[in-house]
């Protein structure tokens, strides 16, 4: 699906922002408006449309709640949070860089002025793992709990842009940022591991620790990379509720050696390196390898390669044993089909669900229609909770 751009990558960030209208958190005239200012194959112009766009925002959100404006104030700042964060998505390969740096604290300032200003109780969180939990408005709880995770480049400000749908069904919402994510890469320097066996648990213990949370009905919830996160992490957590991925991923690893045809038998010989670093001569090569690189801390290709063959369910789904509902998208060229090999692998309680372009949920996330995903989601843990 086409929205404005004729660059497949400039295009489907795009319709990231524009899924988030839904939230409050993008406007779709807005960016669209944004994307006009953009040059075609420009990276340098997209930084500057969307931040400079930003920046006025912000500004005017302190005008409005310097005169009394709440509820407008309170749009600004989540839109101007979003436009920051998309700002320097072309720019994560060096995480020193200004352009990250200057976009990810303006998204954050942002948000955090918007924080006090929403219709339900939220707070930030800073252990084990920086992040943030949204409570329903009504009722004292305890809640049901989404501990929802994200994937390679989001942060758990994006994340917000999913917390009304739990809300609204009377879920709790925690977005956490571990390992090579958000504040935890971006702040603490901690980079992306492929263990979160011993990541979800302790996350688990501090929500399950907080006075509003029901510790029984803790529901896991992985997007995009975090379809390869959540069940790794479930393997180690024996006391989750539910899980649910979006698309599921089974073997990362295999499916990047895979693509690399000949070069991929080459992977564990370091004289390879010069063919390995030659991919980054290819502009879109570049613009998939570097950020992924530098989120795990790793400078060379073949290396960074060659440590995702260690991101695998292969041995660890085995100890997944809470109700899992995985999904995929027959439009989604991330997962390639392993949504279905995760269902497969399983052996717990389980159902798959298959979103399709017809449903206008097509792409990865379900693109531009993520309400397609949450409504399964919830409707799928109303019978199980």
């Amino acid at each position: 699906m086409k929205l404005f751009f004729d660059d497949p990558s400039f295009d489907g960030q795009l319709q990231r922002s524009v899924g988030m209208a839904d939230s409050g958190m993008a406007n779709v005239g807005e960016c669209l408006a944004i994307a006009a200012q953009v040059e075609p194959d420009d990276r340098g112009s997209w930084l500057a449309a969307w931040s400079g766009f930003a920046e006025r925002l912000a500004r005017r959100a302190d005008e409005a709640l310097a005169a009394g404006h709440r509820v407008t104030a309170r749009g600004r700042y989540l839109r101007a949070a979003e436009y920051y964060r998309q700002a320097s998505f072309f720019h994560r390969e060096d995480l020193n860089g200004a352009p990250l740096r200057q976009s990810y604290a303006g998204a954050t300032k942002a948000f955090r002025a918007a924080l006090g200003l929403l219709d339900h109780p939220a707070r930030a969180l800073t252990d084990p793992f920086p992040g943030y939990l949204h409570l329903p408005a009504e009722g004292a709880g305890p809640f049901p709990l989404i501990l929802h995770l994200g994937g390679y480049d989001g942060t758990a400000e994006e994340l917000f842009a999913s917390a009304h749908h739990a809300l609204a069904r009377g879920f709790a919402f925690a977005a956490i940022d571990g390992p090579g994510q958000g504040a935890t890469l971006y702040e603490r320097g901690e980079p992306m591991r492929p263990d979160w066996e011993n990541v979800v648990p302790s996350m688990f213990d501090a929500l399950a620790a907080e006075p509003e949370i029901d510790a029984g009905r803790i529901v896991l919830l992985g997007r995009s990379f975090g379809g390869y996160l959540a069940p790794r992490g479930a393997a180690g957590e024996r006391r989750l509720a539910a899980m649910v991925v979006d698309p599921g991923q089974f073997d990362i690893g295999a499916a990047i050696v895979g693509r690399l045809g000949s070069l991929g038998e080459r992977l564990e010989d370091p004289v390879a390196d010069a063919d390995f670093e030659a991919l980054l001569e290819n502009p879109r090569m570049r613009e998939l390898l570097a950020p992924r690189m530098a989120a795990h801390g790793i400078s060379g290709v073949r290396e960074y390669c060659l440590d995702l063959t260690r991101y695998t369910n292969a041995e660890s789904v085995a100890g997944v044993t809470c109700p899992t509902l995985v999904t995929d998208n027959e439009t989604d060229l991330v997962s390639t089909g392993q949504g279905k090999v995760l269902y497969e692998h399983l052996d717990c309680p389980k159902e798959f669900r298959l979103f399709k372009r017809e449903e206008g949920a097509e792409g990865h996330c379900e693109g531009m229609a993520p309400i397609v995903f949450w409504d399964a989601a919830f409707d799928w843990l109303d019978s199980v909770l």
